[in-house]
């Protein structure tokens, strides 16, 4: 998949290095009940196990990469795909130094038209921790709309967090 200025690629094992960058940088994690990762094994495990699942599923994360300089600057995906409700999950996470350029709207506008065109979902959703009012924006600059909050949803070091669920169905598209 290619935008105007990003290309997404599934991972591959040569990717560890980058990976593990990602993985390891405090700032990204920040609103995620992921903890970053201290050692190498911790993200080769990790890229293994999600070069796996979208080998098996055909969804999950992959490397997005800056198309003019080939650099690595995060991931995205259709994370999950619940073909019996035709609907899908999007996800994204960018490395700090590359946020604030458009990046993440970007791909996820792709990742939208994508996931509409191309696997006929009738609904996409993504979840965002309400805090993070960055990748909120994101969400409402690409027509996704806030559909609630789940108070309490996901617990990060003994703190319970609110999640802001974003949906999108296809009218909105028209909109």
């Amino acid at each position: 998949m290619e935008t105007g200025r990003l290309k997404l690629i599934p991972y591959k094992k040569e990717d560890l290095e980058e990976y593990h960058i990602l993985m390891s940088s405090a700032p990204v994690w920040t609103y995620s009940t992921h903890r970053p990762h201290n050692q190498l094994s911790q993200s080769e495990l990790k890229l293994a196990n999600t070069i796996a699942d979208y080998e098996k599923y055909g969804v999950g994360f992959q490397a997005l990469y800056e198309k003019e300089n080939n650099v690595f600057i995060g991931e995205a995906g259709i994370l999950s795909l619940n073909q019996e409700a035709n609907r899908c999950v999007l996800g994204y996470n960018l490395l700090p130094c590359f946020w604030g350029q458009g990046y993440a709207t970007e791909i996820i506008k792709e990742l939208t038209d994508d996931a509409f065109d191309n696997l006929k979902v009738e609904r996409i959703e993504a979840l965002v921790q309400k805090h993070n009012l960055a990748s909120c924006r994101v969400l409402e600059k690409s027509r996704f709309k806030l559909e609630g909050v789940l108070r309490n949803f996901s617990k990060n070091q003994e703190v319970y967090l609110d999640v802001c669920y974003y949906g999108m169905i296809s009218s909105d598209r028209l909109e």
